[in-house]
């Protein structure tokens, strides 16, 4: 997620009410099939947390291995649209309103979406070598860094939410009052 400040003329920026409440239903939309995707991938990271059996543990491993895969290419597709479509559209509109900047909330939002991404690299870095795991303290290990992304991507779209929703309701509104 990079956080845009220049000014945005297309799309949802000169839309009616209904493409804003779309770009809101898509959001709430997007959140919940990453949180699905995280709630298998957390559920299946605790399980290598307690596995016994080393080679169910590496073949757990590789299919960890596909799960975060999927997961950071919606996740990337996800961040596309925020940052090119919705994020400009908000920075815009509140640029204009007078009240304090909106900036320091995104810029905590980056940090904690930066953060989520190392966790899973660093799990997709540990198992490189899968061979190389030779024992259990390994897999737990390396399976702990997805518990922990787990919980930080959750509380991230979380945030985002709370600071987006109000937004695009505020949004909504005065659109509504325009165009009524």
């Amino acid at each position: 997620m990079a956080i845009y400040t220049a000014g945005y003329a297309s799309g949802i920026a000169s839309s009616n009410p209904a493409e804003l409440a779309y770009a809101t239903d898509r959001l709430k939309d997007e959140h919940e099939a990453l949180r699905e995707k995280l709630r298998m991938i957390e559920h299946s990271a605790k399980e290598l947390i307690l596995i016994d059996d080393l080679a169910k543990g590496i073949q757990l491993v590789h299919a960890l291995k596909e799960l975060t895969d999927q997961f950071m290419d919606e996740l990337e597709q996800h961040a596309e649209w925020e940052e090119k479509e919705l994020f400009p559209f908000l920075f815009t509109y509140f640029d204009r309103q007078p009240q304090p900047s909106m900036m320091p909330s995104f810029w905590v939002l980056e940090k904690d979406h930066q953060l989520g991404l190392s966790f899973i690299q660093s799990f997709q870095e540990a198992i490189l070598d899968a061979a190389s795991f030779v024992v259990k303290k390994q897999l737990a290990d390396t399976a702990a860094h997805l518990v922990q992304a787990c919980l930080i991507l959750n509380d991230h779209i979380t945030m985002e939410e709370q600071l987006i929703f109000p937004l695009t309701e505020n949004v909504l509104t005065d659109l509504e009052s325009f165009f009524s």
